[in-house]
Parts: C-alpha cells; sequence; structure tokens
C-alpha cells in the first residue's frame, strides 16, 4: 500500500562544522567547533546571535567533543554556537585564555557574513573555568584592559556562567575533591604558580572582585549553580552575585536545588528555557 504524506516544517537545518582554526600562535594552534544555521535559499540579511561556549577543564586541556550534542539543542533555538578550545594552563598561563577568547571574536567577526552571525548580538558563555573565562572577558574589557588589538567591550552584549570560580583566593583555599588527586592545583596551574601567594597581584586580577564598581558598567550576567557542587562550591556564585548587586549591576542568578558540577540538568528544557529568556530579554534572539 502506498502512503503519502505532506509536513508542514521550517526550512532551516543546523550543521555541526568541526575544527575551525581561529589562530595559530607558534607552539600551537586553537580551533573552534562549530554549529550554524543552513537554509536552501537564504532571506536577505538573514543573521542569528552567536553564542561562543567555553567548556570547563579546570583550565587544563578542554574535550571539544563531548558538548556538541547538548549545544545543538542551544542551537536548534535560534542561536550560532561556537565551542572555543583555549590555551590550557599546562602550556600558557593566564591571561592567555582571555587573549584566546578575544581572538576568537575576532575571527568569527571577520566570517560574520559566511556563518550567518549578527555582529551586534555576540554573547559569552562557559561552564566551570570556562565561565571563569568568559567573566574576565567581559569584565577585563569592561575595564579597558585590552588583551588584543581591535577587541572591545562593546562586542560582548552579554554573559552566561555556569558553576563558574568568581575568586582564585576562594578555589586555593577549599579543600581537593576526594577523588583528585593530591597535585591537582587548577586555580595555581592557571597562574603558573606553586602557590596563590606567590602572585597576589595576579590572582587579584583573575578574580571578578577587582572589575566590579558602581562606576564601570558591565555587560548583563546570568549566574547558575548547582546547589550541592563539590567541585566548585556554590558560595562562589553566591559572592559572585552579591557583588554585582550592591555595585547595582544587571545579573540574574539561578541555584539548582539537588545538582552538582555540571551534568545532564544544565542541558534540560527548564535550564534552556531560562538561558533563552535572558538572551531574549537582551535582544539577543534569533526569532
Amino acid at each position: 500500500m502506498k502512503n503519502t504524506i505532506r509536513v508542514e516544517c521550517k526550512d532551516l537545518e543546523w550543521l555541526y562544522v568541526p575544527n575551525v582554526m581561529y589562530h595559530e600562535y607558534e607552539e600551537t594552534k586553537r580551533y573552534l567547533q562549530l554549529i550554524i544555521p543552513y537554509r536552501q535559499e537564504w532571506k536577505e540579511n538573514e543573521t542569528y546571535p552567536l553564542v561562543i561556549f567555553i567548556p570547563g577543564s579546570a583550565w587544563y586541556e578542554q574535550e571539544m567533543y563531548n558538548s556538541i550534542p547538548a549545544l545543538s539543542r542551544l542551537a536548534e533555538r535560534g542561536f550560532v554556537v561556537a565551542a572555543l578550545q583555549y590555551r590550557e594552563s599546562t602550556i600558557a598561563r593566564y591571561p592567555a585564555q582571555v587573549e584566546d577568547v578575544e581572538r576568537a571574536v575576532l575571527f568569527l567577526l571577520s566570517k560574520a557574513e559566511a556563518f550567518h552571525i549578527d555582529p551586534d548580538r555576540i554573547f559569552l558563555a562557559g561552564n566551570s573555568s570556562g565561565g571563569h573565562i568568559a567573566l574576565m572577558t567581559a569584565m577585563r574589557s569592561a575595564n579597558g584592559l585590552k588583551d588584543v588589538r581591535g577587541f572591545a567591550a562593546s562586542m560582548v552584549k552579554g554573559v552566561i556562567a555556569e558553576s563558574a570560580p568568581a575568586d582564585l583566593f576562594m578555589c586555593a583555599a577549599e579543600p581537593i575533591p576526594a577523588f583528585m588527586p593530591e597535585t591537582f592545583r587548577p586555580s595555581r596551574n592557571l597562574l603558573g604558580v606553586d602557590e596563590i601567594t606567590e602572585e597576589v597581584e595576579l590572582a587579584y586580577e583573575a578574580s571578578c572582585k577587582m572589575y566590579i564598581d558602581k562606576d564601570t558598567p558591565l555587560p548583563p550576567i546570568l549566574l547558575l549553580h548547582g546547589a550541592e557542587d563539590r567541585q566548585v562550591s556554590v558560595r562562589q556564585s553566591q559572592y559572585l552575585y552579591d557583588l554585582l548587586m550592591a555595585s547595582g549591576k544587571d545579573v540574574v542568578y539561578w541555584e539548582i536545588e539537588g545538582a552538582g558540577h555540571g551534568g545532564a540538568v544544565f542541558w534540560s528544557d527548564t535550564v534552556l528555557d531560562i538561558i533563552c529568556e535572558f538572551l531574549r530579554r537582551e535582544g539577543l534572539s534569533g526569532e
């Protein structure tokens, strides 16, 4: 028996483009994993907001492919998504990671037409150490610190930080998780020191408090953190939220009951709804 069906759907697909190099240093190359929109016939000037996602890895080498299925769920809600690989702390100390983000932003802006990116709607996001780097990138540039020529604070319209460390002194004071080896010292490795006290000024430069005051404008910030996080204490986001609120900044904070450090809950429809509501409120939606 012959069956026929008529299907009504939008002529829009999302394509995964792996390993797009955005910068080559003498010692290494850095890549982006892209999820971009595709149509057989494009409408004139049709563009989508860009979310640059920085994966968490305790500032060590990142696994760039694990989150692609989850990131595709965000892309399908109307966003170009770029997962960013940055130089790990074992080959370059802070603020090299911020420099990588800035270079990636400039690279993607140069390809905006090809990837159908709206250059006026660029957003930084990250989980764990990636959230920290997203915050540092936005906050440093807002305070006039330029790591890469051509990058401007106005290029970033908002930040989403999930389970992110906000203060390296708090990180250094927290006990090592029981499942980690004694040699696990990510915040120290990020600064290239044996003890935080060796580079107090640099530790301040890699912490949020230094960049928050009532006079310096910051982009809107969405904080998400699991209440039962055993790797990056929920106190980090609570502390950052209080700092931002006291300085009159635009910040939204959601604490997820029963959640630990990362995991599927951060890609659930409920959390994605929160993220998309934040983006839409800031005029960053692709709809």
